[in-house]
């Protein structure tokens, strides 16, 4: 039985994602004029591991799903804005508030859908790189001992490396069904959305052709593979002086002195600080979520 990558599910809302696959034949147009606006959309899919779904397909799913969201906003609301109208209750503030929900939320996700696959494809960079250097290591050690690249890949890819392993578990597949080596990692390379994985399997690709020493030129990439995470961590750590001293602002010193003082020119100014002393605990618990996911967006990929 061959082996195919494990797909991901789209975004969608209210159907499956087959139903909705199946109805966006049906707006090719749609989809064909906004492929002429996001050319690169079929790269995105090929990286977030989605290389089976057309691109104009997709994004006429896209449109699929932010009509159907569309219109089911428009209906709540609609029965919504007639009930406080009857009543007598309707006013400026309601009506925009409802037309915000009609037409903007749609829009909000239309813009997620679209960017779900380069999203996609930053979590498999991610993982790939975590599990990159361990992998590369074990293909070295492997040739090295004298066991050929292909059965090296081929341990790799039954081995704990995650996307790494089903990556060369594609490579082994193709080499099996009678592509070249060289083509298949050529393949992998094409597929990926981790630079350094591309740039580490063109290198080894080179060397196959040119007919250089393999294992060597596995001992260099490892090399690099190893020589970059200690760079990226420097860096991270470095990015972490100036995060550590805005968190301390932000989240300390603004809380404490800051409210003080603005306390003190309330009271001055008959400005009535009370509304803000209860958005203040709610401020803070968002700006420490956000902040702790962009402290950990920032971390290198680094299985350790």
């Amino acid at each position: 039985m061959k082996y195919r990558r494990k797909q991901r599910r789209l975004p969608t809302l209210f159907f499956s994602e087959e139903k909705i696959l199946s109805m966006s034949r049906s707006f090719r147009a749609i989809g064909y004029r906004l492929h002429k606006s996001l050319p690169l959309i079929g790269v995105s899919l090929r990286e977030a591991g989605l290389e089976d779904i057309d691109p104009i397909i997709f994004l006429s799913s896209a449109f699929v799903v932010t009509l159907t969201l569309f219109l089911v906003i428009g209906a709540i609301f609609s029965f919504f804005l007639f009930e406080v109208y009857i009543r007598g209750l309707l006013n400026n503030v309601v009506l925009y508030t409802s037309l915000f929900f009609i037409f903007i939320v749609p829009i909000i996700y239309f813009l997620y859908y679209i960017n779900y696959p380069r999203l996609i494809a930053g979590r498999r960079q991610a993982q790939i790189e975590e599990k990159l250097v361990f992998a590369m290591r074990d293909i070295m050690i492997k040739v090295r001992s004298g066991v050929s690249l292909f059965n090296a890949i081929l341990d790799v890819s039954a081995g704990d490396y995650g996307l790494v392993s089903e990556e060369f578990k594609i490579v082994v597949e193709e080499i099996e069904s009678g592509i070249s080596q060289e083509t298949a990692l050529e393949n992998l390379s094409r597929r990926t959305s981790s630079q350094v994985f591309r740039r580490s399997i063109d290198i080894l690709t080179n060397a196959m052709r040119s007919g250089s020493d393999v294992a060597g030129t596995l001992g260099l990439i490892n090399d690099m593979l190893v020589k970059k995470q200690q760079s990226d961590m420097i860096s991270y750590a470095a990015e972490l002086t100036p995060f550590s001293m805005a968190f301390m602002l932000v989240a300390i010193v603004f809380p404490s002195l800051g409210m003080s003082v603005f306390i003190i020119l309330g009271s001055m100014l008959h400005i009535n600080v009370i509304i803000f002393i209860y958005i203040l605990p709610v401020f803070l618990v968002v700006f420490q979520v956000f902040f702790v996911g962009l402290v950990k967006s920032r971390r290198p990929a680094i299985g350790v």
